[in-house]
């Protein structure tokens, strides 16, 4: 019961971060969350979680999804993704997980010291920040860094940033949950989880929702930045 209260506690900050910013939700989660109820179930329970909780967000702020970007974004992560599916059975996941925290604090330590506004990144650039994206998330549902490292130059807006994000994750997790149920890892065990989990997530996800109208732009900037070096620390915990 302490293990469900304990993961539960996460997810209601992790999914209110979430909410707020429209990303960084399983960055946040899914550490603590590993070394709780192990990296299968932690994967799952954050998949069928950060579903249904994005799903809410979008729908909020569905005017402001620019969805082409969706597309292109999803589209050039996909494969990304499928090296991701191949390498979470077959690699150390502790090892790459000390690697992708060590590029998110790199990351975010950069993107402190780089003047923030819209830019048009370039293609080798661009290929290159939505493989490495596609591979965190088919690796640990958080792939979120990577994409935000596009869009923070790409959106003209919070509201932009927040509600494409959030269509943009109800798409890759839907994928991801088809994936999980084709492998056999979703279990009666972790389904339930999931659901008991839900509960304070979209607790979490109503007060975000209302601590998002509160934020200037230039606060949303800074916290995204803050919530990357998080992330990147997080990753170091014991897994």
């Amino acid at each position: 019961m302490l293990q469900q209260l304990s993961v539960g506690l996460i997810f209601f900050g992790a999914m209110l971060i979430n909410a707020i910013t429209g990303f960084a939700g399983n960055l946040l989660a899914m550490p603590g969350t590993i070394q709780l109820i192990g990296m299968t179930d932690a994967k799952v329970v954050s998949t069928i979680v950060g579903l249904f909780s994005c799903f809410i967000i979008a729908m909020v702020g569905i005017r402001s999804v620019v969805w082409h970007e969706v597309l292109k974004i999803t589209l050039f992560m996909i494969p990304g993704i499928a090296i991701g599916f191949y390498l979470f059975y077959t690699l150390d996941l502790s090892f790459l997980l000390y690697i992708y925290g060590t590029v998110i604090v790199l990351i975010a330590v950069k993107s402190f010291f780089t003047k923030q506004g819209q830019y048009n990144m370039s293609l080798p650039v661009f290929l290159l920040v939505m493989m490495c994206a596609g591979l965190m998330q088919g690796l640990f549902v958080s792939g979120g860094a990577f994409v935000v490292i596009y869009a923070v130059h790409t959106f003209k807006s919070k509201e932009e940033f927040r509600a494409t994000l959030s269509v943009l994750w109800v798409v890759l997790n839907t994928i991801l949950l088809i994936q999980e149920g084709i492998v056999g890892e979703i279990t009666p065990q972790n389904s339930l989880l999931s659901f008991y989990i839900l509960i304070p997530s979209l607790l979490g996800v109503y007060l975000g929702n209302r601590l998002h109208h509160k934020i200037s732009g230039k606060g949303f900037l800074l916290l995204s930045n803050i919530l990357l070096l998080v992330s990147g620390i997080v990753c170091f915990f014991k897994v």
